[in-house]
């Protein structure tokens, strides 16, 4: 489905999509005008491009499914768009010579194809009109992050954008599915024998709480890094060198260190945390998951072991 179901504030996923645009039509200067809301509304566009495409954000808020966020993504459009019509005065002498021949409808996620219907319809009726500010070409797209790819790279790029997410969770029957599964046997008894070093004094039960938030955490980071690889390639491409980095040496590191197990397991973590949050675009919770996919796959795989 378009863009992804994280929850947005509004105001910060309007700051998001004019930091997009203005990054897209950075070249010549100019080229984008936003157009504040703060005065008076936004009379149905909150910025436009020289091209004549405007662009209206909008994050529903509290969707409980499907046909929810539909019905507010609707009634958000039909709204914005009877401003457009509204306000032909004030946005002819906004807009000066540009005409309107693209209404954008920026937002996080949708996924039901009547909203290209709505977008249809209300395109019609506002092509009935003849408005002065609107060509007569005019069509209403609905776009999500995932049309600005480009820009958003460049922007993690610079540390002005995070990826930032929330661990998944992993459903108990997913998690025993993997612990189960025949090709991941080797795998599981890697970790038993380590857990046995890790957890020494632990109880039994506490050793087999250890080994599931492994498999979890290996599951769920290999979630956030295919994420992440869709989102911000360069980004992912950056993690994956570092962990590369870190695991040609850790084997040797393992067998060396004067570090109990434990201690050594820790300090791993720890510092391979902090090694990937000095990648540009990566946020802090992105950071730790990642992290724990790492130290998981390596206890998993053995690049760390302990005698």
């Amino acid at each position: 489905m378009p863009g992804h179901p994280r929850a947005w504030d509004p105001k910060d996923w309007e700051k998001h999509v004019q930091l997009l645009l203005k990054t897209r039509y950075a070249h010549p200067p100019g080229s984008y005008q936003h157009v504040p809301d703060t005065v008076h509304g936004d009379a149905g566009i909150e910025g436009f491009a020289t091209d004549g495409t405007a662009y209206q954000c909008y994050a529903a808020q509290e969707w409980t499914g499907a046909e929810d966020l539909l019905t507010k993504q609707k009634n958000k459009m039909t709204s914005d768009i009877a401003k457009l019509v509204r306000n032909e005065e004030l946005l002819g002498a906004l807009l000066g010579a540009i005409k309107i021949r693209i209404w954008n409808f920026v937002v996080p996620y949708w996924n039901d194809k009547q909203l290209i219907e709505h977008a249809n319809k209300k395109a019609g009726e506002v092509e009935k009109r003849q408005l002065s500010h609107v060509d007569h070409t005019f069509r209403i797209s609905i776009l999500t992050q995932d049309d600005f790819a480009v820009e958003v790279q460049m922007l993690a790029n610079f540390n002005l954008h995070k990826f930032n997410v929330a661990a998944p969770s992993i459903a108990a029957a997913k998690l025993a599915e993997w612990i189960e599964g025949k090709g991941n046997l080797q795998l599981v008894s890697n970790l038993r024998r380590k857990a046995e070093r890790l957890g020494q004094g632990k109880s039994k039960a506490s050793r087999e709480a250890f080994q599931a938030k492994i498999v979890a955490n290996y599951i769920g980071g290999s979630i956030v890094l295919n994420r992440l690889e869709r989102e911000l390639p360069e980004t992912y491409d950056k993690v994956v060198e570092y962990k590369t980095i870190r695991e040609a040496n850790l084997e040797t590191e393992s067998f060396a260190t004067s570090k109990v197990p434990s201690e050594f397991f820790e300090a791993t973590l720890r510092q391979y945390k902090q090694d990937i949050s000095t990648v540009p675009g990566i946020g802090p919770s992105a950071a730790d998951i990642i992290a724990r996919e790492a130290v998981s796959d390596w206890l998993l795989r053995c690049p760390m072991d302990f005698d």
